[in-house]
C-alpha cells in the first residue's frame, strides 16, 4: 500500500515527455550564482532549466529533450540537490524527508493523510506538505516539491509553517 501512495504521491512529479532527465551537480552551492554557472558549464546542446526552491533561476536555450536541474536552500545555508534536515524543502517525500523520521513513535501524514501510524506510545506528529513553485516552461504544471509543514514531539512544536514561508 505504501507503494501505492508513494507513486500516486509522485505522479505529478515525474518527468514529462520530451524532458530526458532531472539532473544536477549535489553542491554544496553557496550562491544562485555558482548554481548558474555550474549549470551552465554543464550544459550540453539540450535547453537547461534552473529551478532553486520551486522557483525557475535560469532556462538555457538549447536542442532536443530539455533537462531540468533542481536545488534547495538547505538549513546551513548552502545549496545542494537533496537536504539532508526537516527545515529545508526536497523533490521528494518519500526519501529524505521520510528517511528522517523512522521510528514507532512517529505518526507522519503526507498532504493531510495518513500515511504511518505510530505503533509505540505517541511521541511525535510530521506533516508533509506538497508544495508548488512556478510553472515549469518545460514540464506540464507548477513546479511541485515536498517540505515538512508541521512537526510536534512531546517537547512541543519544531516546525510550524506553510509552503510559502521561506
Amino acid at each position: 500500500m505504501s507503494s501505492l501512495l508513494a507513486g500516486a504521491a509522485l505522479a505529478g512529479t515525474e518527468a514529462d515527455e520530451g524532458v530526458s532527465s532531472i539532473m544536477q551537480g549535489s553542491g554544496p552551492f553557496s550562491s544562485i550564482q555558482e548554481i548558474k554557472n555550474y549549470d551552465a558549464a554543464n550544459q550540453g546542446t539540450q535547453r537547461t532549466v534552473t529551478f532553486v526552491d520551486g522557483k525557475v533561476v535560469q532556462d538555457l536555450f538549447g536542442f532536443g529533450p530539455a533537462e531540468v536541474t533542481e536545488y534547495f536552500l538547505c538549513s546551513d545555508q548552502k545549496y545542494r540537490a537533496v537536504c539532508s534536515d526537516p527545515y529545508s524543502r526536497a523533490t521528494t517525500w518519500g526519501g529524505s524527508l521520510f528517511a528522517l523520521f523512522q521510528g514507532a513513535d512517529t505518526q507522519i501524514y503526507v498532504d493531510n493523510v495518513l500515511y504511518q501510524a505510530n505503533t509505540a506510545p505517541w511521541k511525535q506528529s510530521v506533516y508533509i506538505t506538497t508544495c508548488y513553485g512556478d510553472t515549469s516552461p518545460v514540464l506540464w504544471g507548477p513546479y511541485a516539491y515536498y517540505r515538512v509543514t508541521f512537526w510536534q514531539t512531546q517537547s512541543g512544536t519544531l516546525i510550524n509553517r506553510s509552503c510559502t514561508t521561506p
